[in-house]
């Protein structure tokens, strides 16, 4: 399969993305493991696989949660900022979201906070993004093809275990093992077990197991397994989920009294939060599961007022060698070398691996 590195858009914000770019998004156990084993007729991957492919997406409405166990050090409180705060959120801690699903064209997703909530809506060419915390809100008018994920990925709009699934099951090549893993009840609904995986042992991944819904053929979790780990590292899945139609009133918004509106034309708000960008879209060494994302002239910010950077970089270890200096970053699912002269490698993969393919580049 290609690099797990990739995230939803060519967007490299480093090196705190880069550090989370195998996660879509973000302790104690498993949160959204039923304890059963449902009796199912038996099928093989390849059925399995058939299945998800072939399933015709259907409206629902339900609870997510995604949790992320990346061992990141411990980072600094931050104030209620939007954008760094979401960022925040995808690297650390458990995140809560609810959807109700009827087609691109009409979504809406709510995403909890402990004390606030934003929510995105798309009900037809009106999109909403609300801040519950500045009762502000932003609106758009689409074109009526327009898809709800190209605009919703500003407002981090969350990965659901389908999201994850696609990007993870399209891309499997003859570097993946693919097996069933007998079932599961997840949000009250059983589920088929699949399992992907490396054959390489130097990537960090264990696995990613699926648990697909027996009747509907549509994931209701998704979970990457670090090597030598306890608990998932990072894991969403559906804690409760009803295949019906919601109702159209859901997807109305009217701004709250006092709320701040803003209107936007697309282009202002595809570019609205973009941060940091490279000109050139970064180069991928090697194949399958041990390939490594290589990024030129990365350079550090010129301010971090949040102190999250400055967190991040000094959990690093200084390294050399035949390929020079830099810094390696590592945690459960990725590894990241930065070197001196401002080339940064990231993969799924032990940090032996990015250190020969440094070496394979030279100084």
């Amino acid at each position: 399969m290609k690099s797990l590195l990739r995230t939803r858009r060519a967007r490299w914000a480093v090196p705190a993305v880069a550090i989370a770019g195998v996660a879509a998004a973000i302790g104690g156990g498993a949160l959204l493991a039923g304890a059963s084993s449902p009796t199912l007729p038996e099928k093989t991957a390849a059925e399995l696989l058939a299945d998800v492919h072939n399933a015709e997406k259907q409206p629902f409405s339900g609870t997510l949660v995604q949790t992320s166990r990346l061992g990141l050090p411990e980072l600094p409180a931050l104030e209620s900022d939007h954008h760094t705060t979401s960022l925040l959120s995808m690297l650390t801690g458990s995140n809560t979201a609810r959807i109700w699903y009827v087609s691109p064209q009409q979504v809406r997703f709510a995403l909890m906070g402990a004390f606030d909530e934003t929510n995105v809506i798309r009900d037809g060419s009106d999109l909403w993004i609300w801040y519950s915390s500045t009762n502000t809100a932003d609106h758009l008018t689409l074109p009526p093809a327009f898809s709800l994920p190209d605009a919703a990925a500003t407002a981090k709009a969350p990965i659901t275990p389908a999201d994850a699934a696609e990007h993870v099951l399209g891309e499997l090549d003859d570097t993946t093992e693919i097996t069933v893993d007998g079932t599961a009840e997840v949000a009250g609904r059983a589920a088929y077990e699949l399992v992907v995986g490396p054959r390489d042992d130097r990537s960090l991944i264990e696995d990613v197991r699926i648990a697909v819904d027996a009747d509907t053929s549509m994931p209701l979790r998704f979970e990457i397994n670090a090597r030598d780990a306890g608990d998932p590292a990072f894991e969403v899945g559906f804690t409760s989920v009803t295949f019906s139609e919601p109702s159209a009133d859901v997807f109305r918004f009217n701004p709250p009294d006092g709320a701040t509106v803003t209107e936007r034309n697309l282009l202002e708000f595809m570019d609205f939060d973009k941060g940091p960008m490279l000109a050139d879209p970064p180069e991928v060494l090697g194949a399958g599961w041990t390939s490594v994302v290589v990024v030129d002239d990365v350079t550090v910010p010129e301010s971090d007022d949040s102190g999250m950077l400055d967190a991040l970089l000094s959990a690093g270890t200084r390294v050399e060698g035949s390929y020079g200096a830099g810094t390696l970053y590592e945690t459960a699912l990725v590894s990241v070398l930065w070197l001196d002269d401002g080339t940064l490698l990231a993969g799924a993969v032990t940090p032996d691996v990015l250190e020969e393919t440094a070496e394979g580049i030279g100084p």
